[in-house]
């Protein structure tokens, strides 16, 4: 503490020796975490002047040279940055410029100050040309208004990228406006972090986006309830490094559900409804009644509330499924949803975490899914005790015919789940 308490005053006597303007150049570069009025917890030098990145970089390479250095000055030093108050000191690190000399970086991006800043607490860079951004504590950009748009990706299809078209991706450990991502989790997987509502690009519906406040005070973007993050690790627009990662790191369709890489099938048990089917995460999964075989009818605001369970490449068989079952499906728009016993399948999107089964018996077309492949519904009502053979006919007709409607392809995939 008293070695970090003489390194920042060497380098605000150093700083207050010199004109503003020139002192981008430093001996040691001591990196703090600061409260601005504004933009909240933002990235600093010691003596509290903003510092940025610039999104047109790569990861540990910067690509501001010439006059975009002069607007905008990096932030070098000649020994080890240091990191002071709220700062990570393994995200912080340097590259080494084209001009030979050593830039310091904060989670992979290089760093500079802003030229028009005339003293600490300014920040007149912030958000210019939708390239330049502060940074959060964790090492993301801080953005106003985030955009999030769905841009098509040679490997996986259309996913949510943000304004410089960069990946973003889900946490299947979230809960529905719930982040679990924090500390060390967040340094890796920077959350899209924005001031003042969030704005639907290309192909995004706009009523699914949303923000929830972290615990540590950054208002974070969500989309149909997930969360949304970077992956500090894709080094360029277009990389796609953190999907699959440890299972639980996804990219994100357009309908707000994951896309996996081989999405594994299995069965749980729920109180109540018994055995069903559940995916990687554990979370539940549903067929609608109306779908056909091998085909699905659910698209637009019906695949909102009903992600599909998309995947890349075929999917496997866990505990308790049938391999013999599990198949894919082409949807309209070309991607590949799993489907069990030829039925396509999907989640719900108000389930909050895994075991919910909150779409259960929705709209009575909505069904949990048994091991065999049937719906499991609930229970059939008991039919009219009475001495009129014609009544009783005429009841069980009708019940038979309620359950025609619920068939596909001529047979009739429900099952009848006693209460328990």
């Amino acid at each position: 503490m008293l070695k970090l308490k003489l390194l920042v005053f060497l380098a605000v006597i150093m700083a207050i020796s010199v004109p503003y303007a020139v002192t981008n150049a430093q001996a040691v570069a001591i990196i703090v975490v600061t409260d601005h009025a504004e933009l909240g917890n933002i990235i600093t030098d010691e003596t509290g002047r903003t510092l940025y990145l610039f999104t047109n970089d790569e990861r540990g390479k910067s690509n501001c040279s010439g006059g975009c250095a002069t607007a905008w000055p990096p932030l070098t030093a000649t020994g080890d940055p240091v990191a002071g108050d709220g700062i990570t000191e393994s995200r912080l690190g340097t590259t080494t410029r084209d001009d030979g000399s050593t830039q310091v970086t904060y989670n992979g991006w290089p760093l500079y100050y802003f030229a028009n800043d005339a003293a600490p607490g300014h920040a007149n860079g912030q958000n210019r040309g939708d390239v330049w951004y502060v940074l959060s504590s964790h090492g993301g950009p801080v953005q106003n208004n985030a955009p999030v748009s769905l841009t098509e990706n040679a490997t996986l299809g259309s996913i949510l990228t943000e304004t410089s078209g960069r990946t973003l991706y889900l946490f299947t450990n979230d809960e529905r406006n719930v982040s679990n991502c924090t500390g060390g989790c967040a340094g890796a997987w920077p959350p899209l972090v924005t001031i003042g509502d969030p704005v639907a690009g290309e192909g995004v519906a706009e009523g699914r986006l949303g923000t929830i406040t972290r615990e540590d005070g950054y208002t974070q973007v969500t989309y149909n309830g997930w969360p949304l993050y970077y992956f500090a690790n894709d080094a360029a627009p277009g990389d796609s490094n953190g999907q699959d990662r440890g299972t639980v790191w996804f990219v994100v369709s357009g309908d707000g559900g994951a896309i996996q890489t081989s999405p594994t099938v299995n069965v749980s048990e729920v109180a109540g409804l018994g055995s069903i089917l559940t995916e990687t995460s554990g979370r539940t999964l549903y067929m609608f009644v109306p779908d056909e075989p091998n085909k699905s009818n659910c698209n637009g605001p019906c695949a909102l509330s009903w992600p599909p369970l998309r995947t890349i490449d075929a999917p496997t068989a866990g505990d308790g499924s049938d391999s013999d079952l599990i198949g894919t499906t082409t949807r309209d728009d070309g991607s590949k949803q799993v489907t069990y016993n030829d039925m396509p399948l999907y989640y719900f999107a108000n389930d909050a975490r895994p075991g919910d089964t909150n779409g259960q018996n929705r709209g009575e077309v909505w069904f949990v899914v048994a091991p065999d492949g049937t719906a499991i519904m609930p229970e059939a009502p008991e039919l009219p005790v009475t001495g009129d053979p014609m009544i009783t006919t005429m009841a069980l007709a009708g019940l038979i015919g309620a359950m025609l409607l619920l068939s596909s392809g001529g047979v009739v995939l429900v099952r009848s789940r006693a209460r328990k």
